[in-house]
């Protein structure tokens, strides 16, 4: 069986993509925006699944969530709201799978959470908006998710002040490691 590659990621193929589509999009012609942006979300497709380049670039969940949010807003452009729908949330799984790898550095883990909190948001916005009356239940298991998600991660995605304390009690207190204790 061969092996397929799909080439290197190119951070200045990506820009020169979105820079073309985002041309497309002002000009009107949405649909080689669409591919435009379409082209740009595989090559940054690219750079999360080679954890040799993206463990390490703080910004590949961003960029990943930028090619999706711009694929959607042309969608949007385009009279198509659940295409669009449809690429916030790929950008939201994909970002949960890319933040769970082993070889992610804690940075670009960090980064990567708080990516996720701007999906959450994008993705709320967009159950609240909707015309549905069973939208609240999918809003509500969603936000349940994304905080026992964010749990198994420590709650990273939080400023150090509204993470859990070490004990789950006081703000003050300091885990020694060395003693396996808790100072209050």
């Amino acid at each position: 069986m061969q092996s397929f590659s799909i080439g290197q990621f190119s951070l200045e193929h990506w820009k020169s993509l979105t820079d073309e589509a985002q041309t497309n999009l002002r000009l009107g012609e949405f649909t080689e925006a669409v591919m435009g942006y379409g082209q740009a979300l595989m090559e940054a497709q690219k750079l999360i699944d080679d954890l040799s380049l993206s463990a390490f670039y703080e910004h590949s969940a961003r960029l990943y969530k930028t090619a999706c949010y711009n694929l959607a807003q042309a969608c949007l452009y385009q009279g198509e709201p659940d295409a669009a729908f449809h690429y916030h949330q790929l950008a939201h799984v994909q970002i949960q799978q890319f933040a769970d790898k082993q070889a992610l550095t804690e940075r670009t883990r960090f980064c990567a959470l708080q990516v996720l909190d701007s999906t959450i948001v994008t993705l709320l916005e967009h159950y609240q908006n909707s015309p549905l009356s069973n939208q609240k239940k999918y809003a509500d298991a969603l936000i349940s998710e994304h905080v026992f998600y964010m749990q198994k991660h420590e709650n990273k995605n939080l400023p150090e002040d509204l993470q859990e304390a070490p004990c789950g009690q006081c703000a003050d207190c300091q885990m020694n490691a060395s003693h396996n204790s808790t100072l209050h």
